[in-house]
């Protein structure tokens, strides 16, 4: 998946109210409302005229959404991916995705908004896969190459009310990782809650700039924490 949009030069001054390109992060476990919040900023960027590319992970580019088509399959024949085995496969598909969109398109001076990226291995693979950190680390620095987020945005909510999402979202089609046991699904969540709590460093040393947003919280007030995290950290007002 991969979404780019570019600026009308009737809105150059809306545009230059940021200088530099960013690489815009979401984070979460599964139904805390990323995809709708995602959509909201790609929407308001575009109406802002700013330039802006939309992609996630894995997948991003044609080969890695193969990747990621295995990678979310429910099994019918019983043999799930190990947690290593994961790794390994999101790395591929990332190695694909920086090499092939995220560089180009910042290096355009683009911006560029992510559905997930290293986060979540540390996460799915690491705290709950019980991979060791260093090992996600030496595998994942041949393929970041230094690239680190500008923000990430960690969406935290209720277990509970995350599953009831899930549930009530009827176009979408249950995958490997919607269909673990509520147990896997807290344990995420709080994943999520350690990277943020322990400020996890990416594999070069440096922690990338993470904002905890409220993901109990009504659809506009989602936003309007989004957006104040957009202005505070990288100047860009919606």
């Amino acid at each position: 998946m991969l979404i780019a949009m570019g600026k009308s030069p009737s809105v150059k001054t809306a545009f230059n109210q940021v200088e530099q390109m960013a690489f815009i992060v979401f984070e979460g476990g599964e139904g805390v409302g990323k995809s709708t919040q995602i959509e909201l900023l790609f929407t308001s960027l575009k109406q802002q005229g700013i330039i802006c590319t939309l992609t996630r992970e894995p997948g991003g580019t044609p080969f890695a959404e193969d990747i990621r088509s295995l990678f979310k399959r429910m099994s019918e024949h019983g043999d799930t991916p190990l947690p290593l085995t994961e790794l390994l496969l999101i790395t591929a598909a990332r190695t694909q995705h920086i090499q092939k969109v995220i560089k180009p398109e910042l290096a355009k001076g683009h911006h560029v908004i992510c559905d997930r990226f290293l986060d979540s291995t540390y996460v799915y693979q690491s705290i709950v896969g019980k991979v060791n950190k260093q090992v996600v680390d030496t595998i994942s620095q041949f393929a970041l190459q230094n690239i680190i987020p500008d923000l990430t945005l960690v969406f935290i909510s209720d277990t509970s009310k995350a599953l009831a999402r899930i549930k009530k979202e009827k176009s979408r089609k249950e995958d490997r990782l919607d269909s673990f046991s509520n147990d896997i699904h807290a344990q995420i969540m709080n994943g999520y809650r350690e990277v943020l709590n322990n400020n996890f460093t990416y594999p070069n040393g440096a922690i990338p700039k993470r904002i905890s947003i409220d993901a109990n919280a009504s659809v506009e007030n989602v936003f309007e924490q989004v957006k104040t995290a957009l202005f505070n950290t990288l100047g860009i007002k919606l």
